[in-house]
């Protein structure tokens, strides 16, 4: 009887030993190196940033690392999640690694972002803020570290916000394909930029950096879809034409048309995109439709002036088929 009761005891003590209470992440941040914590918290981004995912919560932010613990490689911006594993410092970044467990809690969580304007930026380079999303506000330009100008931004590279010494961004060679950052046009003109704080310091000391994750993380004209240049039709036809239109930030599409200014007909896409299309179709031949094109994320809503568009007057025949010796 005594040794079922110690067995007991062994066995309840263990699971109550796994049954970790979640920390808070600043209380899993004051542990350290070596603790094994459970943490909640929203995860910050996704595999763009490769094997790492941030997660926060409202007062502070962790890393945490792993190619191999069940489910969290699927884990994407929005997750909200219960993490356990050990603490370790990688050079000077905090981390969890190994993770132990993963269980997501809910899908699209909001994130909080601290805000500071360019002139500021400074504040966000140290501890407190690392692994937390930030937002550095009217930035003008991004350099090499040596200060000099930038036309395109490189994978696994470094650079420095406004020229700025010690305000360093890295460009994870994941971050990559139509929606990443490797090989894409560095801003021209105020952009706000935002990313996850992070920090690689062998020494343990400094080494501050911040993240971006994609190229929406560069967010120009103050993040409105802002529609560029006039719209242009395309694959004209008696009855119909395509219209075609960019904007600088992705939104969806609307097209709205009729005989006259008043215009009166609307068509649209809700997927979001900077490069908008919408086919108009049943339309009357060599006629003018006034057309006028927007577009709306959730910053708000851009839009361009209505501009006239006609329908082709001729019927094009189809090309006679070229007979098997080749002759017409």
């Amino acid at each position: 009887m005594k040794t079922v009761t110690l067995l007991a005891l062994l066995v309840g003590g263990a699971t109550a030993a796994y049954a970790q209470a979640p920390a808070t992440i600043s209380a899993a941040r004051t542990a350290g190196p070596g603790a094994t914590v459970v943490i909640r918290g929203t995860v910050n981004n996704g595999p763009e940033l490769g094997g790492l995912r941030y997660v926060q919560d409202k007062d502070a932010g962790l890393a945490a690392y792993s190619l191999n613990a069940a489910g969290f490689s699927s884990l994407v911006l929005g997750d909200s999640v219960e993490l356990r594993g050990t603490l370790k410092n990688y050079n000077g970044l905090l981390e969890m690694d190994p993770i132990s467990s993963v269980k997501v809690l809910a899908k699209n969580r909001r994130l909080s972002i601290v805000e500071v304007p360019a002139a500021e930026l400074a504040k966000v380079f140290a501890e407190t803020y690392e692994g937390r999303l930030v937002k550095i506000k009217n930035a003008s330009t991004i350099t090499t570290l040596n200060g000099s100008a930038l036309t395109a931004m490189n994978a696994n590279s470094n650079y420095l916000i406004n020229g700025q010494k010690g305000a360093q961004i890295r460009i994870n060679s994941a971050s990559n394909g139509d929606n990443g950052l490797v090989g894409k046009a560095v801003p021209t003109g105020e952009f706000d930029l935002v990313g996850v704080v992070s920090q690689f310091a062998p020494t343990g000391t400094g080494g501050y950096q911040i993240l971006p994750r994609l190229y929406t993380d560069l967010i120009l004209g103050g993040g409105l879809p802002n529609v560029m240049g006039e719209p242009v039709p395309t694959e004209m036809s008696r009855t119909g034409f395509t219209v075609n239109f960019q904007t600088q930030n992705p939104g969806d599409t609307k097209v709205e048309y009729g005989k006259t200014s008043a215009l009166g007909t609307v068509v649209a896409n809700a997927t979001p995109t900077t490069k908008h299309n919408i086919a108009l179709t049943d339309l009357q031949p060599g006629t003018v439709y006034y057309v006028k094109v927007s577009s709306t994320n959730a910053i708000g809503t851009s839009s361009s002036p209505a501009v006239p568009m006609i329908t082709d007057t001729k019927k094009r025949s189809a090309p006679r088929a070229r007979s098997t010796d080749g002759a017409e």
